[in-house]
């Protein structure tokens, strides 16, 4: 009796991945490719999302679809893309070529689940860095349109490329494709920025006069070893799912 109780508790432990949330997945929207419960997108970014993946899709088969929700209730993001991915059967069924967006706003986390027929094109570290590029900063500064429609874009670019289509064609109203970090955060030379400069002017010429500037050399010598540290994106590292190729989810 024992044997079969263990038995059973490790078939469960098995399935457990492909059950978890299975019938509180919500039902996509009419639109299928963007589906908006967390109410953060505007009605042109849907209608350009759309606009991109519906003739994708009739070309191709490939399907992109973005999903925002309020929360996760508890689930990891990577279970919840897994389980969300298969349910709603993301892709050609022969091609394995769907990729999910999923954007959950009470964890703060956005992943890319990538199907096997796309893991060519959008390896974990590509998508990785499509979200360090065009998500993050963007959903930091609370402007949600603009990180999905570049991610989007960029992903949808590299769909295109792998079917050899022309990402040119690719048409939308608004100019969201690039990178967050490309916009411009300089505030300028500050007062206060002067007067530190003058300081510290000041600090190496009194230095370089009475200590030949031996304490100068040792913070340059300092500064150049700090700066050889590990550097690295913020939020969380990528990692590969059953109902694709792989994957990356990242924090803001």
């Amino acid at each position: 009796m024992k044997h079969k109780i263990g038995l059973l508790l490790a078939i469960l432990l098995v399935l457990s991945p492909f059950v978890s949330h299975a019938d509180t997945f919500p039902k996509a929207t009419s639109n299928f490719y963007v589906n908006d419960f967390a109410d953060i997108l505007s009605q042109e970014t849907e209608a350009e999302i759309m606009g991109i993946s519906v003739p994708l899709a009739e070309k191709t088969g490939a399907q992109i679809v973005v999903v925002t929700l309020e929360s996760l209730d508890g689930e990891t993001i990577e279970s919840y893309a897994r389980g969300l991915f298969l349910d709603w059967g993301i892709g050609d069924s022969e091609k394995h070529n769907g990729l999910l967006l999923l954007v959950t706003m009470e964890e703060r986390q956005a992943r890319i689940e990538v199907g096997y027929g796309l893991e060519g094109a959008l390896p974990d570290g590509k998508t990785g860095r499509i979200q360090d590029d065009y998500l993050i900063e963007h959903f930091q500064a609370s402007r949600y349109n603009d990180g999905i429609m570049g991610t989007y874009l960029a992903l949808s670019e590299a769909v295109y490329d792998e079917y050899g289509l022309n990402s040119e064609d690719i048409q939308v109203k608004s100019n969201f494709y690039s990178p967050a970090a490309t916009g411009s955060d300089e505030e300028g030379i500050t007062f206060f920025d002067i007067i530190l400069g003058i300081i510290v002017a000041i600090l190496v010429l009194l230095d370089i006069i009475f200590n030949r500037g031996r304490l100068t050399m040792m913070v340059v010598h300092m500064a150049g070893r700090s700066g050889k540290g590990s550097s690295g994106g913020g939020g969380f590292g990528g990692g590969g799912g059953r109902s694709g190729g792989g994957g990356s989810t990242r924090g803001w």
